[in-house]
This record gives C-alpha cells, sequence and structure tokens, in this order.
C-alpha cells in the first residue's frame, strides 16, 4: 500500500478505500452462486482472498485461511468459481507452482517433471466428491468439480503446512468473519500510515544515469543466487539496511528518467527487479557472466528509456506474464502459458545473440 502523508489528501483516499470495501461487500454478499470454504478446524486467521467481477456480478471467490506472519505458518486457499463459461479449469500443477506467490520459500516445491495428477475424494458439507490432486511432500493442490444446490462449481485449494488427510469442505452462508477481518487488517495499516516520513522524505544522494537501478538490480539478483544456493532458506533472512535506500534511489531515478509519478516508477521498479530476479532463478544461462550482464542491461534500458533492444519481444512477454499476477485471482491457465511465452523468448535471444554475436 503506498504512503499518504496526513491531511485532506490522505482522508479522501481512506474515504475512498472504505466507500470501496462496501462496494465489494455489497457484490459478493449477492455472489450467484455457492461459497464454499474449509470446515473446521483450519489454520488461523481467516481472511478475504482475491474475487473477480465480470460485467459487474462476482464470477470467482477465495478464502484465505492462515499465512500470517512468517512463511513457515499453515496456509490454505479456496476458490470457488461457477464451471464452464470462459473461464477455463486450472491444472493443479499450475495451481501448485502459483502458490509460492504467497509462500516465496515454496519455489521449488513442485519437481519440473511432476507425475500426474491422482485422484482422490474430498468432503463437502459430508458427500465425497472426486478431485484431482497433487502433493509436493511441501504444498499440495485439489481441484474438484461438484454440483452444490444444483449448481456446478470449480473448486481449487492450496495449502502448506496443512494437511490433505482429513480435509473438508463446507459451504461458507456468512462471509462477515472473512469481511471483518479484511477490514481489520487494512484499517491497522492506514492507521500507521503516514505516521512518520516516507521514503520520499529520505535525504539521499540522487543517482546518475541507471546507477540506482544497477545498484538495487545488483544486490537482488545476488541475494536471489545466495537464497537458490541455499535452498532457499535465506529468503526469510533480514534484508541489509541499505535496501529501502536502493529502492528509493532507484525510483527517484526511473520518475526522472521514465517521466513518471511516484507510483508508476514504484510499479516499473518492482516488475523490473522481479524480471530479473526470476531469470536469475530460472534461466540456467543466466549464470553465463556475459549472457547475464546483457540481458540485464537491456531491461534497465527498457524499463527506464524505452529503448528498442534486441530482447524486446521477452521484455513485452514479461510485461504480459506481470500483468495477469496483478489479476484477482491469478488466472493460472493463462499465467503459466505466459510464463512459458516468455521463458521461449528469452531463449530466443540466448540462440540468436550464440549465433550472431
Amino acid at each position: 500500500m503506498r504512503r499518504v502523508r496526513p491531511g485532506p489528501e490522505r482522508d479522501a483516499f481512506i474515504q475512498r478505500m472504505r466507500d470501496r470495501w462496501t462496494a465489494d461487500e455489497a457484490a459478493l454478499r449477492a455472489t450467484p452462486f455457492p461459497i464454499l470454504g474449509l470446515a473446521a478446524p483450519f489454520p488461523s486467521p481467516i481472511g478475504l482472498g482475491s474475487f473477480e467481477t465480470v460485467n459487474g456480478r462476482v464470477s470467482s471467490v477465495g478464502l484465505r485461511y492462515g499465512g500470517s506472519g512468517p512463511s513457515s505458518r499453515p496456509l490454505a486457499m479456496v476458490w470457488t468459481a461457477p464451471a464452464g463459461g470462459d473461464r477455463a479449469s486450472p491444472s493443479v500443477a499450475d495451481v501448485l507452482r502459483d502458490l509460492t506467490g504467497e509462500a516465496p520459500d515454496l519455489d521449488q516445491s513442485v519437481p519440473p517433471n511432476a507425475a500426474e495428477p491422482e485422484t482422490a475424494e474430498i468432503l463437502i458439507d459430508g458427500v465425497a466428491h472426486p478431485a484431482r490432486t497433487m502433493d509436493s511432500n511441501v504444498a499440495w493442490a485439489a481441484i474438484a468439480e461438484p454440483y452444490v444446490d444444483d449448481v456446478a462449481l470449480v473448486v481449487t485449494v492450496a495449502a502448506h503446512g496443512w494437511s490433505f488427510s482429513g480435509f473438508a469442505l463446507t459451504r461458507v452462508d456468512d462471509l462477515e468473519p472473512f469481511f471483518a477481518a479484511r477490514r481489520e487488517r487494512i484499517e491497522a495499516l492506514l492507521a500507521r500510515g503516514g505516521s512518520h516520513p516516507g521514503p520520499e522524505d529520505w535525504d539521499l544522494p540522487p543517482a546518475r544515469g541507471l546507477a540506482g537501478h544497477q545498484a538495487l538490480a545488483t544486490a537482488m539478483i545476488a541475494m536471489t543466487r545466495e537464497s537458490k544456493a541455499a535452498g532457499g532458506v535465506l529468503r526469510d533472512a533480514p534484508l541489509g539496511s541499505g535496501y529501502a535506500q536502493r529502492w528509493e534511489v532507484a525510483t527517484r531515478a526511473q520518475m526522472d528518467l521514465a517521466r513518471q509519478g511516484r507510483d508508476e516508477a514504484e510499479d516499473a521498479i518492482h516488475s523490473m527487479i522481479n524480471h530479473l530476479c526470476q531469470l536469475a532463478q530460472s534461466a540456467n544461462w543466466f549464470t553465463e557472466s556475459g549472457l547475464a550482464d546483457r540481458a540485464i542491461a537491456e531491461t534497465l534500458d527498457h524499463v527506464a528509456y524505452r529503448r528498442d533492444v534486441p530482447s524486446a519481444e521477452a521484455q513485452d512477454a514479461w510485461s504480459r506474464y506481470w500483468g495477469l499476477h496483478g489479476q484477482d485471482p491469478p488466472a493460472f491457465a493463462e499465467l503459466s502459458s505466459a510464463r512459458v511465452r516468455w521463458q521461449a523468448a528469452w531463449q530466443r535471444w540466448v540462440e540468436h545473440r550464440a549465433r550472431y554475436g
């Protein structure tokens, strides 16, 4: 959430947020299909997850259980959507992989050659229904397509630190506890916001050209490589004291170089760092310093100057992939295919450089 300084602008911002919550809650109370959630006992705290609307009508609802605080705490998420229409049912493997967005320590939880999903049964209000499941020994996912109150549904569950054994679903008729949890969490964030100077108030030396982008990228790529080498165990290690300052210097440079406002510049830096860190984590060729340095340089040029770099196809593919991450809820099938297109575009770039230099 962006920091908004005390004053009329902040008051208006908070009122807009509350008006939006009221509208969201009214829409969710009018959801035209049954909503499923975990049957007790379940991890706590509970909360409202992502939801999606189409033409003003709710088309998918997510509920969240646990996961607050350290990433080792149990986390379970349940999404309910009506079957059919334009919505493609996600694969269980995609759901399991995308759980890493909620629990970063699980990046390596799904083996590259994961077995085909298994068939199991899950209980919904005491009635057994077939489901496709996949278990990585660290996390698991399940997809069922039951009829509830004569409505065909697609129910997706993803969890870590919470056993599949004995797990069951039930119809959730009262969403108020989930609304209340969301209100409490966001109100606490709003109450803390603006109580002290934000990063935009820090006295920092300006970056020259892309120096701020480069310093932040170098630090974050090094952290990603160190975490990968250690099997992910460093993910929760405290960030260095200069991390926030590097991020702010890069943001200010982006605002200047790209002529962007703060929000847009922060989004651009966020996307850039995630782009490079995912390359460091998943692209074997990125271990070659020459290729990595060239890819980093082109990515920085593209973000700050919008230059027509040789890797433009990969840059555009990343933008589409990253844009899908911002959807509520993520479209798992689209996310997976967009990631494949992004990886393939970078591979073509690598092959072109190997052939033509």
